[in-house]
């Protein structure tokens, strides 16, 4: 995790960004939690620091997604939950639910990012991350 941090502030550092003590919390939430509402960013934060400019959540967000430090994932059309980015994400959805479920498998995730690394390359391309979604329905909805 302090790997992640760091390399987040050496981004940071690099373009020349202000890291401010919403950030600083913020960054600290993106390693610390797989999936996060908005609204569990701003609990989150007041928890931190107290009181937050809520409108300076969602800068930051905004900020983090064109860093390419977040993914917005929309569930049902409805809700957005945002993760950090890494090089492969896969997630299951269930599409009765909602539900989330990570789909963690190395060898899978390693197979895929040859495959389309070399789909890319054939589009003079170079494959910096990719993110994969399976819609079925979960045992709980069945």
């Amino acid at each position: 995790m302090e790997n992640k941090l760091n390399e987040y502030l050496k981004l940071f550092k690099s373009k020349k960004i202000k890291l401010t003590d919403v950030r600083l919390s913020m960054l600290n939430i993106i390693i610390s939690k797989k999936h996060f509402t908005i609204n569990e960013v701003i609990s989150m934060v007041e928890k931190d620091l107290g009181s937050v400019n809520v409108m300076s959540i969602y800068n930051n967000i905004d900020l983090f997604l064109e860093l390419h430090l977040l993914f917005a994932n929309t569930i049902n059309g409805k809700q957005i939950i945002y993760e950090a980015i890494s090089p492969q994400l896969m997630h299951i959805f269930c599409d009765n639910c909602g539900s989330l479920e990570d789909l963690e498998s190395p060898s899978l995730a390693s197979e895929l990012f040859l495959r389309f690394s070399e789909i890319l390359t054939n589009k003079d391309m170079s494959l910096e991350h990719f993110k994969l979604e399976l819609h079925g329905i979960c045992k709980n909805c069945k």
